[in-house]
């Protein structure tokens, strides 16, 4: 990757009408990352989100849609498909999803009513040539229409059989059109953005979940592609026990089945990738040794002590995906890493990921800015980890004296972005958070915990011009 430093902030956070958008202020926060001297801006997942799975963008019912809570609704105004009264919301601190979710429904049908002949005619041409986008449309209204999982659809529905598709589409035709015109404007607004993006000379990080999650649009039309037996979850994903968890991780996510994407070339996968390329000129791979080997769960256990290792894509996948895709590709490494992990992002030469809070644990951690790899990516934090203020006020005796006697730390948090930009990774990152110096209750996400996350909106004006300046100087002062 080229040189340089970035901003982790997902789209969500963004001010907006009770959430972030690919509006005007998306555009106006790419204007202050070039101003600061930034040339990355990373996001996380961009996938539908719903109130039902605690709002992750890891946990979504789609792995390729976008998520029309994002969808810039000025722009409709503009149109005349919406008021401007049509767009307020209470002001709050934080992201309300149950209200956004509320509001969202009532304004997107309105705007689809309103919209015109000629854009249905759009529309319906776009998603002929996007027959994922499709299949999710589908999905989505046959999920409105029952109200509940997939699992208990009508016989040959839930089976994704062709003849059925067609019966049910028919009687759910409004809706499959409602949902493929959210779409539409998701993926043209997000274009737009990421075009504006790259002429500021600022590339987009995005973020690819490593699985689907059982009742979604990708398991439902791909069976065949996943653990699933009897409309159950046969093997589930997770993580065995290490020093921090005794009983392991159990996601409950089904498992890949290795066999029948290589039997297709892996054309499911990289059909995936190359999506997710439309958003990002730089993608995060999640939990990047799932792809050396998966920790797999038989369906019934209640924790992931009783699993075991499966070889998973391996080098086979990303050698076909470079055939057909340059994205550049970020390997989330952090964790227990094995040697075989090790050695396929070696030999597909991935940067690897280094967390400066797990740095003053030990004198001499891999994480310390002096043992960074020139070809990695350093953060001080992801949105799995505390804000920067919020560990500081946790961090042992011991770890406090390790990081005096490693940086000169005199109470001021600032020190840790000079060490970080130091570093001689080749590029860093840090969250809006730390670098507007707030405390733990504005973290991102507490991982475990099933409520209360992805929640953190900036304010209006927060990327100040002090903070422009501030982060001009230091990227300037370490040729970032």
């Amino acid at each position: 990757m080229k040189k340089g430093s970035g901003v982790l902030l997902h789209i969500s956070s963004l001010p907006g009408y009770g959430i972030g958008s690919l509006g005007k202020q998306a555009f106006h926060f790419v204007d202050r990352l070039h101003e600061a001297g930034f040339s990355y801006w990373q996001i996380l997942p961009l996938n539908p989100t719903s109130p039902y799975c605690g709002n992750s963008p890891y946990s979504s019912n789609s792995l390729i849609a976008g998520n029309r809570y994002f969808i810039d609704l000025d722009q409709f105004v503009s149109y005349g498909w919406l008021e401007q009264s049509d767009l307020e919301m209470p002001v709050c601190d934080r992201v309300d999803y149950e209200a956004v979710d509320k509001h969202r429904k009532v304004v997107l049908k309105k705007a689809f009513d309103n919209t015109t002949d000629e854009v249905k005619k759009q529309v319906a041409a776009w998603a002929k040539q996007n027959e994922s986008i499709y299949t999710y449309a589908l999905y989505s209204a046959f999920a409105s229409k029952f109200g509940t999982p997939w699992t208990i659809w009508p016989q040959g529905l839930k089976d994704c059989d062709k003849k059925a598709i067609k019966t049910y589409a028919k009687e759910c035709s409004d809706k499959i059109d409602q949902f493929l015109f959210e779409q539409y404007f998701f993926f043209t607004q997000f274009a737009e953005l990421k075009k504006y993006a790259n002429g500021k000379g600022i590339k987009i990080i995005g973020d690819m979940p490593v699985y689907a999650s059982f009742d979604s649009a990708d398991v439902w039309a791909n069976q065949k592609l996943f653990e699933v037996e009897g409309y159950k979850t046969n093997l589930c994903a997770g993580v065995p026990p290490d020093y921090f968890s005794k009983t392991g991780q159990l996601w409950g996510n089904p498992v890949y089945k290795i066999a029948e994407h290589k039997k297709t070339g892996y054309k499911w996968m990289l059909d995936r990738f190359l999506m997710a390329q439309k958003f990002c000129d730089v993608l995060r791979v999640d939990h990047f040794r799932g792809y050396e080997s998966f920790w797999a769960v038989e369906a019934g256990e209640k924790t992931a002590i009783n699993g075991k290792w499966v070889k998973s894509f391996g080098k086979d996948l990303f050698d076909k995906l470079g055939e057909v895709s340059d994205v550049e590709i970020i390997a989330e490494d952090l964790g227990i890493i094995t040697p075989e992990v090790e050695k396929l992002m070696k030999d597909l030469d991935y940067p690897g990921m280094n967390i400066l809070l797990f740095a003053y644990n030990s004198e001499n951690s891999k994480y310390l800015p002096k043992n960074h790899l020139k070809n990695s990516v350093s953060y001080i934090g992801t949105h799995d980890n505390d804000t920067l203020v919020g560990w500081l006020n946790k961090v042992t005796d011991w770890e406090k004296e390790n990081m005096i006697k490693q940086t000169g730390y005199d109470g001021d948090y600032n020190v840790f972005f000079d060490e970080l930009f130091a570093s001689k990774s080749d590029v860093v990152i840090v969250s809006m958070q730390d670098m507007l110096g707030l405390d733990t209750s504005y973290r991102m996400n507490v991982p475990s915990v099933p409520n209360g996350n992805w929640s953190y909106q900036m304010k209006e004006g927060e990327f100040s011009d002090e903070l422009v300046e501030r982060f001009s100087k230091l990227n300037e002062k370490y040729n970032r």
